[in-house]
C-alpha cells in the first residue's frame, strides 16, 4: 500500500462508525433508507412572476397592469386564456408547463412563493433605511448566485449547501462514489468543507436513443485528453498517476487523477454492462431507466436522465444519500423574452426564449418524474429549482430586468404539493413588497427553504445550523408544510 492508498484507507476509517471521537465528529444524521435530492439551477434570473399568474379576473388585472400590458403593448402580460389552472383556481401556470401543472394538479408538485436570499427577517422600510443587514450586491447575476449556492451572503464563498450537505450525509456513501453528484457545474454549490463533488456527463443519444458508445462517467483518458502516444498510452498514465510524488503540487494532481480513475471506473462497473465485438465495445445500462425521454434539444432533460440512470444504479453505487446538482441557462431575459406568432408574424409572449425554456423544464421535469415513479422511488426523490433571482415587474420594453424575490417549484412524491406554500405577493408596483421596478422582498428567505431538504433528507436540527449558518435569524425555520 502507498502512502496515498494508506491516508485514504484511514480518511475512510475516520468517517466509519467506529472511529474514535478524535478522529471524525459524531454524526446524528438520519441516513436510512434511500433519499435523493435534485437541485436545478435556472442560471441567469427566472422571471417566475410568468410562471406562476393570478387567474381571478381582479388580481389578473392588476399583474396585467404591473407588467405594462400585453406583449403587442411591449408589457409582458400574458394572455389570461392561456393560463393553466392549478387547484384552488387562484393562479394558474405558464402556458409551456402543461406537464407540470398536470403534476400539481395530481399533488406532487408545489410552489414555494416569493423567496430569496437574505440576511433577516427584512420590511420596506428596513430595506430603505439600511437598518438591517442586506445580502451585498443586491441584483447581481454572480453574487445573488453566490448567495442562493452558499448560503452565506455576509462570508467569502468558500463551500456551498450542497457541500455541506454531503459533509453532514457522507456515511452514507459506503462505496467510492461520494454523496454529491453535479452534472450542470455547481462548483462553489457541492464544494464541502470536507467532501468534494463527483463530476459526470449528461445522457447522450444516437438514432433516437441512447449512444451506446458513451457512459455518463468519463475516465481520464491519456490520448484522448493529452495526445499522449504510443503501445499502450493509457497503462503508462495509469501507471504514473499511482506514484507518490515528493513535491506536493504533482501529488494532489496525482491524488486527484487517481480519485477520478477510481470514482470513474467503480460508477460504470456499477451501472453498465459492456459488450466488445470486433473491437468495438458498446454499453448497456443495468438497470433501464423506463419513460420517454427527448433525444435532441433539451439539456436539462439529458441531465435528468443521467441523474434517474444513477438513482436506478444505486444499490450498486452504494448510497443511500444523494445530493444532484443540474441546471439549464439562458434566463437573462432582457431583450429576448418575446417572440413572433408563427402565423400573424405579431410579437407574443407564447413563443420567444423564456417560453422556449421554461418548455425545456417541463418536458425534463415531467419525464424524470414519471421515472422515478416506475423505480418504485417517487417518494424518496425531490427535485428543488433555484434561479439568480426574480425579476422586475415592469417591462422594460423588450423583457425583465434583474429582481430579487421569485417563486421556486418543488416537485416529487414527498411533496405536499398542489398548492402555493408561503404568501403569494401583490402582484403590483408600488406596494409593500416593491423595492423599486416591481422587484420584490422577499418573505421566505432562501435560507428557510433550503433547510427544508435538508431535514427532510434526515439532517438533525444542530445540522441544519452548521449547513446553514444564518438560519437561526430568521422565525421559521423549515417550511413544515412542504413535505410529507
Amino acid at each position: 500500500m502507498n502512502r496515498r492508498h494508506f491516508l485514504s484507507a484511514l480518511a475512510a476509517f475516520g468517517a466509519s462508525p467506529l472511529a474514535p471521537s478524535f478522529l471524525t465528529p459524531a454524526m446524528a444524521a438520519d441516513t436510512t433508507g434511500y433519499k435523493a435530492l435534485v437541485c436545478l439551477f435556472l442560471f441567469g434570473g427566472n422571471d417566475s412572476h410568468n410562471m406562476v399568474v393570478p387567474l381571478t379576473t381582479a388580481e389578473y388585472n392588476t399583474y396585467a397592469a404591473a407588467r405594462g400590458g400585453p406583449a403587442e403593448a411591449n408589457g409582458l402580460a400574458l394572455p389570461q386564456g392561456s393560463l393553466l389552472p392549478i387547484p384552488g383556481g387562484l393562479y394558474g401556470l405558464h402556458p409551456a408547463m402543461p406537464n407540470l401543472a398536470a403534476l400539481c394538479t395530481q399533488g406532487k408538485l408545489a410552489i414555494v412563493a416569493n423567496t430569496g436570499p437574505l440576511l433577516a427577517p427584512t420590511t420596506l422600510a428596513q430595506y430603505r433605511a439600511r437598518s438591517v443587514p442586506l445580502p451585498p450586491q443586491l441584483f447581481s447575476h454572480s453574487d445573488m448566485q453566490s448567495h442562493w449556492q452558499t448560503m452565506r451572503p455576509d462570508a467569502p464563498a468558500d463551500s456551498g449547501w450542497g457541500g455541506r450537505l454531503s459533509d453532514t450525509f457522507g456515511t452514507a456513501a459506503t462505496g467510492l462514489l461520494p454523496v454529491s453528484v453535479t452534472l450542470g457545474g455547481g462548483g462553489i454549490f457541492m464544494k464541502g468543507d470536507t467532501s468534494s463533488a463527483f463530476q459526470v456527463g449528461r445522457m447522450r443519444y444516437a438514432n433516437g436513443g441512447i449512444d451506446n458508445r458513451n457512459r455518463i462517467a468519463r475516465v481520464p483518458r491519456a490520448d484522448v485528453d493529452w495526445n499522449w502516444t504510443g503501445g499502450n498510452p493509457q497503462a503508462l498514465f495509469v501507471g504514473n498517476t499511482r506514484l507518490v510524488r515528493a513535491n506536493r503540487v504533482e501529488e494532489q494532481w496525482a491524488s486527484v487523477m487517481e480519485g477520478a480513475l477510481d470514482i470513474g471506473q467503480f460508477v460504470n462497473d456499477g451501472m453498465y454492462n459492456a459488450t466488445t465485438v470486433n473491437g468495438n465495445t458498446t454499453y448497456s445500462l443495468k438497470v433501464p431507466v423506463p419513460g420517454t425521454w427527448p433525444t435532441s434539444g433539451n439539456g436539462l432533460a439529458a441531465q435528468m436522465h443521467a441523474v434517474a440512470a444513477m438513482i436506478a444504479a444505486r444499490q450498486a453505487l452504494g448510497v443511500t444519500r444523494q445530493v444532484f446538482f443540474v441546471s439549464v441557462g439562458g434566463f437573462d431575459n432582457h431583450g429576448d423574452q418575446f417572440g413572433r406568432d408563427a402565423t400573424t408574424g405579431n410579437k407574443t409572449l407564447l413563443a420567444g426564449r423564456h417560453f422556449d425554456l421554461l418548455r425545456q423544464v417541463d418536458v425534463a421535469l415531467s419525464a424524470f418524474h414519471q421515472a422515478t415513479v416506475a423505480l418504485g422511488v417517487a417518494n424518496n426523490v425531490t427535485t428543488m429549482t433555484m434561479s439568480d433571482f426574480g425579476r422586475t415587474l415592469k417591462s422594460n420594453g423588450q423583457g425583465s430586468d434583474h429582481g430579487w424575490g421569485g417563486h421556486q417549484f418543488v416537485l416529487g412524491g414527498g411533496v405536499n404539493g398542489g398548492r402555493i406554500v408561503g404568501g403569494f405577493p401583490t402582484v403590483a408596483l408600488g406596494t409593500a413588497s416593491d423595492v423599486g421596478e416591481g422587484r420584490l422582498l422577499p418573505n421566505i428567505a432562501s435560507d428557510t427553504y433550503a433547510a427544508t431538504f435538508a431535514k427532510w433528507l434526515g439532517a438533525t436540527e444542530g445540522e441544519l445550523d452548521a449547513v446553514f449558518p444564518n438560519l437561526s435569524r430568521f422565525p421559521a425555520r423549515t417550511l413544515t408544510d412542504l413535505m410529507l
